[in-house]
């Protein structure tokens, strides 16, 4: 056995060593393909995590039948777009009873952690339920009544920090075109994706945006930096004196890309809303957007719109309270109203405010990692 062993290792080292030649003349030589769309990929990845990745799959192909590596995809710094999701991946049900294969599926890429979906979700009466699933994304979103609004809750859980995504209209911040959230998902090849901070409308706030500081006006607003684990870092209102600070503060924690609305609702699963906030109008009754931590790499997006026959729309205080006692941990808000909007596989899911999308200047989104077949 030992024999064997030492055979296989010599094998898979050579291997190895035949793809590194490779790997480095695809390196030197480019990548020729030409531009996809006039979108641009958010930051993702360096080439040494590249490299790891390709080591690590090269030698899980290598030793297929032998031994069992799980392979780990990750998006790098020079993709266009995501990779396109298969279709075959995406389905609806209009039953949760009817979805525990998908749950227990889900479950083998929960790393343990509970899931907010269950097949006992009491869904709104005649809506769908929309899913994803391959192995390295598993998303499902739906609609449920909270206090007479109806919530739209879309659940992610990936398998690498750069499914997490933020993408600003024309892929530069500063860009002048505005697009409505379905042209901007579908154009970076989104599973599912939120409106974001519309950091357009306004001149208050930061913008971190490929971990570089754009904009730097603290003013009263939290901030919600996400590093390089795609976990959330919560900054409150004029945390940091000056822009210079700020960068060395990112590049110090790997911040990849910054939201900037707020405020924070929900931080170590308690409420945390002020009774007063500059954005939002946060004690009327307003259609609500937010972003959730569950865990590692487990995110909800939530809206909370009018719809059907249920449009009492939940002030700031109300939202935060449904959020915490679905069990969440950690939320932030993200701009409200027209702009609340959620796309799954290019479909506008919620119903948003005033009947249709609202031209807006970015979104953030989860894509697949999975290579693109047609590619």
């Amino acid at each position: 056995m030992t024999i064997f062993k030492k055979i296989i290792s010599l094998i898979t080292c050579s291997f190895c060593i035949l793809l590194t030649l490779g790997f480095l003349l695809l390196i030197l030589t480019g990548n020729n393909s030409s531009e996809v769309s006039a979108f641009a990929a958010v930051k993702n990845y360096g080439i040494s995590d590249r490299y790891d990745n390709f080591i690590s799959n090269s030698i899980s192909s290598a030793a297929e039948g032998f031994i069992k590596i799980k392979k780990v995809y990750l998006l790098s710094d020079n993709d266009q777009v995501a990779p396109e999701p298969v279709q075959s991946n995406f389905g609806k049900a209009a039953d949760p009873a009817s979805l525990q294969w998908l749950i227990d599926t889900a479950h083998l890429q929960m790393d343990e952690q509970e899931l907010l979906f269950s097949t006992e979700t009491p869904i709104l009466r005649n809506s769908e339920i929309n899913y994803f699933l391959d192995d390295t994304i598993f998303a499902v979103t739906w609609k449920q009544v909270i206090d007479n609004a109806v919530y739209t809750i879309s659940e992610v859980k990936i398998e690498h920090p750069s499914q997490f995504r933020r993408f600003l209209s024309g892929g530069t911040f500063g860009y002048e075109r505005q697009f409505l959230t379905s042209q901007m998902a579908s154009s970076v090849n989104a599973v599912v994706a939120s409106a974001g901070d519309f950091y357009k409308y306004r001149g208050s706030g930061i913008v971190v945006y490929n971990g570089q500081v754009e904009r730097f006006n603290m003013n009263d607003l939290d901030t919600c930096l996400i590093d390089d684990q795609g976990d959330f870092v919560f900054i409150k209102a004029r945390e940091f004196q000056t822009k210079e600070d700020l960068q060395n503060y990112v590049d110090e924690h790997n911040i990849r890309f910054s939201l900037c609305f707020g405020p924070i609702l929900v931080q170590d699963g308690k409420t945390c809303e002020p009774s007063h906030y500059v954005l939002g109008e946060i004690n009327q009754k307003y259609a609500r957007s937010a972003i959730c931590q569950l865990g590692p790499l487990h995110y909800a997006m939530i809206t909370a719109n009018g719809e059907d026959y249920y449009y009492s729309f939940p002030n700031i205080h109300t939202f935060a309270k449904a959020i915490s006692e679905m069990g969440i941990e950690t939320a932030y808000t993200l701009d409200g109203g027209q702009t609340a909007t959620i796309v799954m596989n290019d479909e506008v899911i919620n119903h948003v405010s005033y009947g249709a999308e609202r031209y807006i200047s970015d979104i953030i989104y989860f894509a697949t990692a999975l290579p693109d077949i047609n590619e």
